[in-house]
């Protein structure tokens, strides 16, 4: 059997990735399995003490056991979502594995990034599978806040970089806007070795307004700063 991980961090379309993958008839694509909140299968969470205590105490046992049980369904491939910071050993781990195919998502438009962490931290609403009232919810965050959000992610994602240049893994890098794009599942599935699966589709939807000054309460502050600092592209359309 194949393995994989989607990495990346928070708010970059990991989710929506993993869900994707999941669809293939083929493929195996579990949540984060190392979120401090619990052991993720697929969006449901085991939040029990006994299941985050045996993770805990052997994270790569159970990063291993991952793949074992994907192997005994007969997938031709099994992976997980993985997020920067949820585990140090498990980071480690997919570094001494060289036949480990990694998918590293990112996202360009820092601004956008931070206001859907923003809104996510604020509903604790971090996935929908359909519109509602809190899909047009808008966030109140002055500009000083934004500003060190964004530029903390970017140096993450470079840091990122910097090491998945010096790994001999297969790597596929996304940026967020590749993934609303047509040829994605193929990509993915030559990627992985397989053949698209016409199935492949996310149940999820786009959880705040396209134009991304859109999304914030305080737009006025906000276009004025990120103007002012010559980021004015990341005020508009995402997609």
């Amino acid at each position: 059997m194949r393995r994989f991980v989607v990495l990346g961090l928070p708010r970059s379309g990991s989710t929506y990735l993993m869900t994707l993958l999941d669809r293939h008839r083929d493929l195996s694509c579990e949540g984060e399995q190392f979120n401090a909140k619990g052991v993720f299968h697929g969006l449901n969470p085991d939040k029990s003490p006994e299941a985050v205590i045996a993770r805990d105490s052997a994270p790569v046992e159970h990063f291993k056991g991952i793949y074992e049980k994907a192997a005994q369904t007969g997938v031709w491939a099994g992976g997980f979502k993985f997020m920067i910071g949820h585990n140090i050993s498990v980071l480690k781990a997919l570094a001494e594995d060289p036949e480990l195919h990694i998918i590293h998502i990112w996202r360009e438009n820092r601004l956008a990034q931070v206001a859907s962490l923003l809104k996510a931290l604020e509903t604790s609403r971090w996935a929908q599978i359909k519109r509602d009232d809190e899909t047009g919810y808008k966030i109140n965050a002055r500009p000083r806040v934004v500003a060190r959000q964004w530029h903390e992610l970017e140096t993450l994602d470079f840091l990122i970089s910097q090491w998945l240049g010096q790994l001999s893994n297969p790597i596929l890098t996304l940026e967020y806007r590749e993934l609303m794009r047509a040829d994605l599942p193929k990509r993915l599935c030559d990627f992985l070795g397989i053949a698209p699966d016409p199935l492949m589709d996310s149940p999820l939807v786009k959880q705040g307004a396209n134009r991304v000054l859109d999304r914030f309460e305080n737009a006025g502050q906000i276009e004025h700063y990120f103007t002012e600092i010559g980021r004015a592209g990341w005020l508009g359309e995402e997609i």
